[in-house]
Formats: C-alpha cells, structure tokens, sequence
C-alpha cells in the first residue's frame, strides 16, 4: 500500500525538478499544495534508507534550506521560488528559466554563468527562428491558396534570403510580402490585420520550446525540449545496447527503466505529432485564437512535464559509459542503473488515457523491489550476499522447474 500512496496522480503533483548544486539535492523537486485557502510549497524527495527506501520524503520547501551547507547560487533559487507561490504556475519552462537566470549571476564557476548566458542568448535566436519559420509557414499557406508559386514554395531560409536583399537594395519590397501573408491569415479568421499581428508574439512563445516550424525537406530547427527528447532516445538506444550482456537483478533494472524510457518516448511523439497538425495549418489557428493558444499550451506542459527530471540522469548515464573501458568500469555501470531507477521519473497514471492505473502501481512497486532489495541499510551500498542468494534461489527454482518438465 505504501507504494501506492506514494504514487503522484497528476504532473503537478510529482512536482518539478529542481537541480540543485548541492550533490544530495540535485533530484529535488518543488510542488504546490492546497491547504484550506493557503497555498504550501512543499520539497519532494526520494527516501535514502530505511524499509522505505525509494519512495518520498515531503518538507515544506521554506525547511529545505535547513537540510544542507547550500551554496549562494541554491540559496537564490530557494528564495525566488518561494516569491512563486500563488503568483506564477511552478513548471519545468519556468524553473528551467529561473535557473538560467541564478546560473547567468550567482553560479560560483565562471564557465558556468557564461553557459548560462549564451542559452540565454541561444533562446532568443530561437525565438527568432521560429517566429520566421511561422512567417513562412503562412507565406505558403497564402501561396497554395491563391494559386502563387513562389510563396507555395517559400521557407525559413528563402524568407531570411529576402529580407537580408531588401536591407541591402531597393528591389523586392519584402514588407508588402509579409502584409500580404497577414491579410490572408485575418481573412481566414475574420479578425483585423492588427490582432493577427498581436497573436503572433503568444504563438510564436509556445512554440518555440519545441523548435522552428519546417518546410517539406527543410532541416528542423530543435528547440530546448526537441533537444531534450532526443537525448532520451540517445540514452534508451545506449542503455539497451549496454543492458544486453547484463544479468542478475541489473538487468531486471534496466528492462524497467526502458519500459519507463518506452513509456515516456511514446507519451512525447504523440504530442509532437499534435503539435506537428496544428503547425501544418497555422492560418487556421488564428480563427479560434483562445483555443489554439490552450491547445499550444497544454502540449508544452505535457512534453515539459513528461521530460522533466531526465536530463540529469542521462548525464550520470554519460559519465558512467564514458569510463567503461575503464577498471571498475563495469562497476560504475551498474551504479549509475542503481541511481536512475532510485529517481526514475514515472508518468503519473492520470496523464496517461487509457492506462490501467494497476500497471502504473505494480511498475511503481517493481521499481521499490528492486530499489530496496540489494541494499544494505546500513552503508547504503549493494548487498552482494543478498544479491548472491536471490540469484542461487532463482537459479533453483529454474533447475526445479525444468525437473518437472521432464
């Protein structure tokens, strides 16, 4: 039953993940809780030992800083998101932005604000690139619909060619181009020029997480959450290869996590594949503006939520492969499988339609089996004697079983 409370119904009530500097908090997560007509915030963390390794522990996010020697950068974040309660929803886009923004000023290594300052700067091209590749995404909507070649066949890269010409001479007016893609839009949705111009911005927000908009043939621009997805298919395609000559309780590990990997991949690509259907036809979003943008933004919290929490496991995954061709690098395998089952982020069972919350609950207990059964409470480290003998049974019960057969 304990794993079963323990379980997260919604996103929101799984929290987000907060990467804390300090190395015992870096899975942390922070989630909003309704107490009467009081809003809590409360840091959500997995159990270290005990019977109830695996599953969490919950503070009141104010205590946290309490817990450890937190470093001025932490120390920041804590604060800044303790101003969020009951003003900004707590989500991976936005903690994902608070944390660049503690990173860009208060992280102690230089090389560290730099990063954060060139994503900064990497975000605002993107944003650009989007808002582009949206511009020509209309420009051959308006082309196929009024029979013009040459804006039917219009890209990100044709429409940047046009307007750098227009900066340097006085041919093609690039501006009477762009009115003309406006006019279409707010003919299509019976609104002004002015307003298609207004949605514009909030559109091209939520869309940039994701990436640019392409052409047929034309190379995607990846946003920071395509990126993100793609380094999970990296990690499922590494752990699968690297999982194939493991055995024992590690391999039972590592087929959950891919089962989870699985899940999430699954969950991701259908809400790209939405994604991808309204971007297919973006003049038709300005006819029913208020339900486009709500589309656009339960997708990005989908995708932002589903993906949350990988990231740093991936990088331990990375660190461990990267020395397997060292001694104890085997070792070093098996410890990082350890530590990502320990945080693996399961989607909650409501988030999933159709899912049958009982294999929700029984992957849940799965996970907790394995987290607590080859550990020694004590040291915190695998428990070979225990691991031995759970092998020596099942090696038995394999042999018994083949005796029946015969």
């Amino acid at each position: 039953m304990a794993a079963e409370s323990n379980l997260p119904t919604t996103f929101e009530r799984r929290g987000t993940t907060v990467p804390l500097a300090h190395p015992d908090f870096l899975h942390t997560r922070v989630r909003e809780y309704e107490f009467g007509k009081d809003r809590v915030l409360e840091a959500v963390m997995p159990n270290y030992s005990g019977v109830r390794r695996g599953e969490l522990t919950v503070i009141q996010w104010s205590d946290l800083k309490d817990r450890a020697a937190f470093g001025e950068r932490d120390l920041h974040i804590m604060q800044d998101i303790m101003r969020l309660r009951g003003k900004q929803p707590i989500d991976p886009i936005y903690i994902r932005l608070l944390i660049q923004r503690a990173d860009a000023i208060h992280n102690p290594d230089e090389d560290g604000r730099r990063l954060a300052r060139e994503q900064a700067e990497r975000d605002r091209i993107d944003r650009e690139s989007v808002r582009m590749s949206s511009l020509a995404q209309l420009t051959r909507e308006c082309g196929i619909s009024r029979g013009d070649a040459f804006m039917a066949k219009a890209n990100t890269t044709t429409l940047l060619d046009l307007i750098n010409d227009a900066q340097e001479s006085e041919g093609f007016d690039v501006r009477m181009l762009i009115e003309r893609v406006m006019q279409f839009a707010a003919e299509r949705s019976g609104a002004s020029v002015e307003d298609v111009r207004d949605w514009m911005d909030p559109l091209v927000g939520l869309i940039a997480p994701f990436g640019s908009v392409p052409a047929a043939g034309e190379e995607r621009l990846d946003g920071f959450l395509f990126t993100q997805h793609r380094a999970l298919l990296g990690f499922r395609k590494s752990l699968h290869e690297h999982g194939a000559t493991a055995g024992g309780e590690a391999a039972r590990s590592i087929e959950l996590i891919l089962e989870v990997c699985d899940q999430t991949i699954t969950y991701v690509n259908s809400r790209l594949v939405r994604l991808d259907s309204l971007l297919g036809r973006f003049a038709d979003m300005f006819e029913e503006i208020d339900g486009s943008i709500t589309r656009l933004k339960k997708l990005l919290r989908d995708v932002s939520f589903a993906l949350d929490g990988w990231k740093a496991l991936i990088d331990i995954w990375e660190e461990a492969i990267g020395g397997i061709g060292m001694i104890g690098g085997d070792q070093a395998m098996l410890r990082a499988v350890d530590h990502i089952l320990l945080y693996l982020p399961v989607i909650p069972e409501q988030e999933i339609r159709g899912a049958n919350p009982g294999d929700m609950m029984e992957r849940e207990r799965n996970r907790l089996t394995l987290v607590r059964s080859m550990h020694s409470w004590g040291t915190n480290e695998m428990d070979e004697d225990l691991q031995n003998r759970v092998e020596a049974g099942r090696a038995r019960a394999e042999q018994e079983s083949k005796w029946d057969r015969d």
